[in-house]
Formats: C-alpha cells, structure tokens, sequence
C-alpha cells in the first residue's frame, strides 16, 4: 500500500519527536539522575593517574624495610591570581608550610606546573575540600625505607621514574611489581608482591655499627661484613662501608656495594683453599710436614713469612697456626698448574656465585697455561694468579664448613603473606655442588678449629675468641697491588679474618674485610679480629639462641 503525503509525513514527525524525547530522557539521567556519581569519576580521572604500589620488603623477621607511602604532587591551576583572596592565599600557604609570599611565586608560574612535592594525605584533605580553583593534586606514590642507612646495599633504591636501583629493588623488581590476587578494601591502589629477604635486621644494624667503628678508627677507606649460613646459602647479614641512606640515594657520592663488584688478593684466607685442593688431589697427606726456614727461593724470587721463625719442619696445624708463607708455597708447588686451577675452579673461585643481586664480578683465575712457577707459589697464599670478591670466598670458605658442599647464597627468603604474616617458599631454586669430599672438608675445618683454639689459649691470636663456642677460621693479610698496577704498594694492606661457629656443626660464617687499615699493623688479626668476635657473639645469641635484649649483648661485648 503505497503511503501519502501526510502519511509520510507524520511518520517522519514521530521519528524526530521520539528520538527529541530519547535524547532528552538521557540527559535527564546523566545530569540528574546520575550526576553526582559522574562527578566524583570525573574528579579521580582528574586527579589520580593510573598507579601501582611496590611490594613491600622485609626481614626474616617481618621486619618492614621497605614501602610505597602515597604522596601528592601540587600544580598550580590559578588562572587569574590577582582575583584570589589573600586570606585564603595565607591560609593555602599554612597547609603546605611555606610563606604567603614563596606561594605567591610559585602561583605566578604558568598554568599546570608542578610547585609542591610530597604532599602528604592529611594535608590533601583540606586542599580538596576547598582549594581546587588555585592548586589540583597528583597522586604520587614514594619507596620509603624506614631504617634509612641499614641494609642499603642490599635492599637498593628506587628512581624518579619508579624503576629499582641496585640490589634487590633492581634483582628482584620484576617480583616486586607482580601485582597479587591479594585485596585490601582500604587498599585504593593496586599492589605488587610483599618479599622477606634472608637478613636479621638485628644483626644487620649492629654488623654495620661494628664495621663503620672499625674503619673510621683504622682510617681504612672501606669495608665490609659478610655472615652467611654455610647450611643454605642464606645471608644474615651483608654490612658495607662506607653506606649511603636510599630515601636519599640523589645526595650521595657513592652507592656501589664493592664486595660483590671489586676484587682483591685474599691473602692467608685463601690457603684453606690450598691445602684443601692438595689433600685432595693427594699430592699431600694429613701427616705431612714441611721445613720452613723463614724463606723460599722460587727461580729467582724469594719467598718470605711475615714474620721471622727458626728454621723448621712444620705440620699442615702449624701451617695454618702460623700462616707459613713457605709452607704453603710448597703445598701449592706439589700441584700441577692444571690441577691446582682446577681445583680453586672447583670453589666456584673464577666464576660469579649467582647471587640474587646485580653487578657480581667474575673475580679474577688467570689460565693455568700462563703460571709461571713462582704464581703457583703464591697462588697459595692468595697473592698470585687469583683474586676475589668477598662474597665468593664466603662461599668458598663455606663449603669447607658443609663438609665439601657449595651452596648458592642468597638473599631472597620467600614470598610475605600479609594474610597470615607468614614467608612463603622462595621462588629461587638453589644451586649446591660437592666441590670437595666430606673427608678433606672435615680434616680441614678441625685444623681450622684447633689452629684458633691453640692461638687464641696462647694469647697470640685475637680473632676467633667467642666465650662458648668454638671457632674454626683463618687470617688473612694481603698486600695491595699499586694503583699504577706495577707490583705492591709498600705499607698498604687488605686484612681479613674468616671463621665459622660452632666449629663442629657450623652454623653461621663471617667475613670481615677491611681494606687499607692504617692501625693495627694493617693485620687480619689485630684489625679485623676484634670485629669478627663481636659480630660472632652477637649472631650466635641471635641466630643459635633466644635473645632479644640488644642493650644487654653490646654491654657483654663492651667487657
């Protein structure tokens, strides 16, 4: 049926008058109905750009060492300043604690430009409520570390573009960021993955108090403490001087944590690793002996001891009591290159741990095609083809005291269960390899054992006197190679003491290194001694006791 004219027509009307009361219903909803939820929107699209927390990190403990706090950023949004009121300028200027007239200023800026930096919540609060038309907020979360100083190597910092820096903020930032499935109704943000690293804060801050007093007293240009379990590869504690304060990071002059990036000659420390490697390969026995008048010639360098000794035949526990140049020049000399590089690889000495944190050093094993005599000689005092960072001889050091088994140190303990305020299971898994047998590690820890106790019951040795525990470990005196490269730079040192406890069934180890003391001698025993037996009381109490009262352990060690 073909329409009219009007019929045409008269639809066509009712269309647009339908469509008129369609668009008029809509606007209705939107500007009555539902205004005010469009509003508030509106405001946090305005005001809040899309963010995410950091997890926050922790102790073994749950201690809280790091966190994001939420802060705000201010833009002046002023359009005609003369027209606001001076009373409410003065007023604006009381919350954000500066002057009416350095407000000014900062509002005399162009439009949308940031004036104010970390404007905390409560001070939000009321800049909302009533001074929108002169300043607008943005959020601006901020990584806050509550110790400042402590464990700063470890933990790192975290950037202006949010990115984490060094040490576990970088290792670990890809974790930290995971967002969880975890809500919080209070939570307005979403949140990345809370983590518990292995350290005792406690031991953590007094490691560090020990060591800053040392080096400042030695007039030493840095250092550091390393206290691991020989057991599971977990660091307790990881102290480095000088520090640096992370909420700060932009202000300091140095933040590289040296002892997993630089290396240096081990020293004495390193003939546990000589005579372990000698045992077995069976070039020695446990009863061998060797003559030590005082010096060696090796083609046409002399090798001497540190101190002079009357010529005669010393025994593998004299070797390490004591720390005969010459005796254990000959040690390593029983060894063909091969053999002996070889062995030291076993150690994982030549290769990066793979610890959890970035920037670790391959250290230094020059090719055993390129040893030349003398450099297996004193290769096996530690001042030769090899050098070090202090947490690969930790380790080193460490599969000794676990019976011949490296362990992979970390830092990582596991996952923080903010539900339950439990660690979850580590994501890592940790790598272990037998670098030497049960018998050679075990014959070498009791030579350790006895070598300290006999020292320490002659009164010749500081390092290693711990009241109640039994220590096995060894000094360690390196001289340092000139800046130039050219030989070693007369008067310079680097001292170390390495030990472990209880010397039958370790449990905990410690280095302590202090590079370039200018008292004591310049001597592991004499600088680095003092500090170890203090670190080691405390971490024994801590970590194979019960005991909280820190006023009570430094009033022990003070005695």
């Amino acid at each position: 049926m073909k329409l009219t004219h009007k019929q045409r027509l008269f639809i066509l009307q009712s269309v647009l008058i339908l469509i008129f009361i369609l668009i008029w219903i809509q606007l209705f909803n939107l500007q009555i109905l539902k205004s005010q939820g469009l509003i508030t929107e509106a405001r946090k699209q305005f005001y809040q750009r899309q963010i995410s927390l950091r997890g926050d990190i922790r102790d073994r403990n749950g201690e809280l060492l790091a966190l994001d706090i939420i802060t705000y950023d201010l833009y002046n949004n002023v359009k005609d300043l003369e027209k606001i009121p001076q009373d409410k300028i003065t007023s604006l200027a009381n919350i954000v604690r500066v002057t009416p007239e350095e407000l000014i200023k900062k509002l005399s800026q162009r439009r949308n430009t940031k004036i104010f930096s970390g404007i905390a919540e409560t001070q939000i609060r009321d800049i909302k409520k009533n001074y929108l038309s002169i300043v607008y907020p943005v959020t601006q979360p901020i990584r806050t570390y509550p110790h400042k100083r402590m464990a700063a190597h470890l933990i790192g910092y975290v950037n202006q573009d949010r990115k984490g820096q060094y040490g576990v903020e970088s290792s670990h930032n890809d974790l930290i960021t995971k967002i969880t499935e975890y809500t919080n109704m209070a939570q307005l943000y979403p949140k990345g993955t809370d983590i518990a690293l292995t350290i005792d804060s406690f031991l953590q801050e007094y490691a560090e108090e020990e060591l800053t007093k040392a080096a400042v007293q030695a007039m030493a240009s840095r250092g550091a403490i390393i206290a691991l379990s020989p057991k599971t590869g977990e660091v307790y504690a990881w102290s480095v001087y000088p520090g640096f304060d992370p909420n700060l990071f932009y202000k300091e002059k140095s933040i590289k944590n040296w002892s997993i990036t630089d290396i240096y000659e081990a020293g004495s420390t390193f003939k546990v690793i000589t005579v372990s490697s000698a045992l077995e390969n069976m070039t020695i026995e446990s009863t061998s002996t060797f003559f030590d008048p005082g010096f060696y010639k090796v083609g046409k360098r002399t090798i001497k001891n540190h101190n002079k000794t009357k010529p005669q035949n010393i025994t593998l526990l004299e070797l390490f009591k004591q720390s005969s140049n010459v005796a254990s020049a000959q040690v390593g000399l029983t060894m063909k290159p091969e053999q002996f590089y070889n062995s030291i690889k076993k150690f994982m000495i030549g290769r990066k741990t793979n610890i959890d944190l970035p920037g670790e050093s391959y250290g230094l094993l020059l090719d055993y095609k390129k040893w030349r005599s003398i450099d297996s000689a004193t290769t096996a005092f530690g001042q030769g083809a090899v050098s070090v960072t202090p947490i690969q001889l930790a380790c080193a050091i460490g599969s000794v005291a676990n019976h011949g088994i490296w362990l992979q140190p970390h830092v990582l303990k596991g996952i923080w269960d903010p539900t339950y305020m439990l660690i979850g299971e580590t994501p890592r898994n940790i790598i272990s390899e037998q670098v030497i047998s049960p018998e050679t590690a075990d014959l070498v820890s009791g030579l350790l054992r006895q070598s300290v106790k006999e020292n320490v019951e002659a009164m010749s040795y500081i390092a290693g006197n711990v009241p109640g525990y039994e220590v096995a470990g060894k000094t360690g005196t390196a001289q340092k190679i000139r800046p130039d490269g050219k030989g070693y730079w007369g008067g310079h040192t680097v001292a170390s003491f390495i030990g472990y406890l209880p010397a039958k069934d370790p449990k905990v180890l410690i280095l302590v290194v202090i590079d370039d003391p200018k008292t004591g001698g310049g001597w592991g025993n004499t600088v680095c001694g003092p500090v170890f037996n203090n670190v080691a009381k405390v971490a024994a109490k801590r970590l194979l006791k019960t005991h909280n009262n820190k006023e009570e352990l430094v009033k022990e060690n003070n005695e």
